[in-house]
């Protein structure tokens, strides 16, 4: 069954508590958490003190989606989050299997990220040490963008790719209510939503989200 993963990135700031509070009643399980380092993109959000403390305030599943480059050089201090799911991209590392060893042996899931024009069939070779694969359905820090459709195409792919393994498939990047329902009739069992859902509205807006997916 699909599920929708708030993006605390598109949360309001001001009222950090009071969002997590919402999601929480919204009975969500798992919080789409993005390490962002200015560098590999453009942005400078949540770092590994900030996702500890967030982590401190909540009961939810954590999945941090690590946005910067040499992550080898920060995996350790992300793990020490506490963060149940941890996730690196493919193009930011030479060393992305010793990557996914460290975050698997300390308990946690493992995921590999890919960024639009990276094909799926890289991943071959990992798919014994992935627990879920990240498909960027925009490019990663670029603002004012809307959800590549080819993507479609290649959540398809990493399905048939993934075969009878044990691998979920995650999707972020311009979802919308009708995207949504795309991508999980894709194969997505993961979905980010950041603007969509943190609205005027949010209640109805998460509600609309959820019946999409159903």
């Amino acid at each position: 069954m699909a599920q929708i993963l708030p993006s605390v990135f598109g949360a309001n700031i001001l009222h950090l508590q009071d969002e997590i509070n919402f999601l929480e009643t919204e009975n969500t399980e798992i919080l789409h958490v993005d390490l962002m380092d200015g560098t590999y993109v453009n942005n400078i959000a949540f770092g590994p003190n900030q996702i500890a403390a967030l982590k401190k305030a909540s009961v939810m599943t954590f999945d941090v989606h690590m946005m910067l480059a040499n992550p080898e050089k920060h995996i350790d201090d992300v793990i020490k989050t506490g963060a149940e799911m941890i996730s690196v991209h493919y193009e930011s590392t030479p060393h992305v299997h010793y990557i996914l060893q460290k975050i698997k042996k300390a308990g946690r899931k493992a995921g590999v990220v890919l960024n639009p024009g990276t094909p799926e069939n890289v991943l071959q070779y990992l798919l014994d040490d992935i627990d879920y694969i990240l498909i960027m359905t925009i490019n990663p820090g670029r603002p004012d963008q809307t959800f590549i459709e080819k993507s479609l195409e290649k959540i398809k792919n990493t399905k048939k790719m993934i075969s009878d393994r044990n691998i979920q498939i995650e999707v972020d990047g311009g979802v919308n209510i009708d995207i949504a329902k795309k991508v999980k009739e894709a194969g997505a069992d993961l979905i980010v939503v950041g603007g969509a859902l943190f609205n005027a509205n949010p209640k109805a807006s998460y509600q609309a989200l959820k019946n999409a997916i159903q």
